[in-house]
């Protein structure tokens, strides 16, 4: 009853106002099918969880298989894909449960301006800080639910109710982006709720504004409360901004604040990418909950090899939420390129000197155990190639 009364209350009157007019009469029919074989190696060395001076490392090498199909006919839009993530030589035979549907969905125009799609999709929503698809992981993430979007002049409102009955999770989102002053100012409005048997029960709102006072520049704020049935409420705030030069070359920088426990309540970014906010190494969000952040990052990069490759770092500094104990610095480096024939690749290697007191913060080890793994050097390297053509038949 809480999910319906939220995305009606909050949604309600925007759908009202679409148009009642019969769906667009497209004729025209799309079918094309979508192809992927990413092959990921990755030497793990401290990557999650820190590791001590005498545990060895590993290398891995991982695949992940995409098979699809999409298209559209008189205003209907579908995708059905198939995905089998493994271990690179691994037994051959039969795929067992790693084969299944990454995305089956199908998107009804009900007016001009109201679709509803409903199965299983894909999901990225503002930064992805709060929701996003999380597609640099193996297996993707992928919602299976019902979605209702209103398309407006000045931007697009949504309203989301997604189940995952293997973990007894319902989540309800409702959300608006819209545009003023021709696109120089971009908003969002969030509000999302989960309520679950083996998860916590949170609900989350909040809102971003960025600003582009000219042309390759921008400002960017974001502000979300969280709040728990169980009491104490939550905060997140982010600023940060960016450069594009005509060169091709880009900065970014920004700072990135998630609450303690020892405030009222540990922030819990829940369905976000954590991993492109929080280091490469996923010490912070990812795997395991953080009892609250401090961050600062810094990124630039660069084109090279005629502008069909980047190279680029990130720094981040990491702290307790207050501010007043340092939990480490990561240095991520990595370069990309791309082929005309839709081959991409990546090579990337990550660096994670922590604290004593951010191993201690993990709860893996103890003793002389944490003061081991505060003196090491952890780290995560990859090599990806990536073959994702589409060939459109009709």
């Amino acid at each position: 009853m809480r999910h319906f009364l939220i995305l009606t209350c909050l949604c309600g009157p925007w759908l009202l106002t679409a148009q009642q007019s019969s769906p667009p009469n497209a004729s025209d029919t799309v079918l094309a099918v979508d192809f992927q074989l990413r092959v990921r190696s990755e030497w793990r060395d401290g990557y999650k969880l820190a590791n001590r001076v005498e545990d060895a490392g590993e290398m891995t090498t991982i695949q992940r298989n995409r098979l699809g199909i999409h298209g559209g006919w008189n205003g209907l839009k579908f995708k059905v894909q198939l995905q089998d993530v493994r271990a690179f030589g691994g037994l051959s035979g039969p795929t067992g449960s790693n084969t299944g549907a990454a995305e089956a969905w199908a998107r009804i125009p009900l007016t001009k301006k109201v679709n509803l799609t409903f199965g299983r999709m894909s999901v990225d929503m503002d930064n992805a800080r709060i929701v996003g698809a999380a597609d640099w992981a193996n297996p993707g993430r992928f919602l299976d639910g019902v979605r209702l979007d209103l398309q407006r002049d000045h931007g697009m409102t949504s309203a989301l109710v997604t189940w995952d009955d293997g973990a007894q999770t319902r989540r309800s989102i409702a959300y608006h982006n819209g545009h003023l002053s021709e696109g120089k100012h971009r908003y969002s409005l969030l509000v999302f709720d989960q309520a679950s048997l083996t998860e916590p029960n949170l609900t989350t709102a909040g809102g971003t504004w960025k600003w582009t006072p000219q042309k390759g520049r921008w400002w960017n704020m974001e502000a979300y409360l969280q709040f728990s049935d169980g009491g104490g409420t939550a905060a997140m705030w982010v600023l940060d901004g960016g450069v594009q030069r005509d060169s091709g070359s880009s900065s970014r920088w920004g700072i990135d604040y998630l609450s303690g426990s020892g405030s009222s309540a540990a922030f819990q970014p829940l369905l976000g990418t954590n991993h492109k906010f929080y280091g490469w190494m996923d010490h912070f969000y990812v795997g395991a909950a953080s009892d609250g952040l401090l961050g600062a990052r810094l990124d630039h990069r660069i084109p090279c090899f005629s502008q069909r490759a980047a190279l680029g770092a990130t720094i981040h500094h990491f702290r307790t939420p207050t501010g007043d104990a340092l939990l480490g610095n990561e240095l991520d480096v990595w370069l990309t390129g791309k082929h005309t024939s839709g081959v991409q690749w990546h090579v990337g290697w990550s660096l994670l000197d922590p604290t004593r007191k951010h191993v201690q913060r993990q709860s893996n080890l103890s003793g002389d155990g944490i003061t081991n793994a505060a003196e090491k050097l952890q780290q995560w390297g990859w090599v990806s190639v990536n073959l994702n053509p589409s060939i459109l038949l009709k």
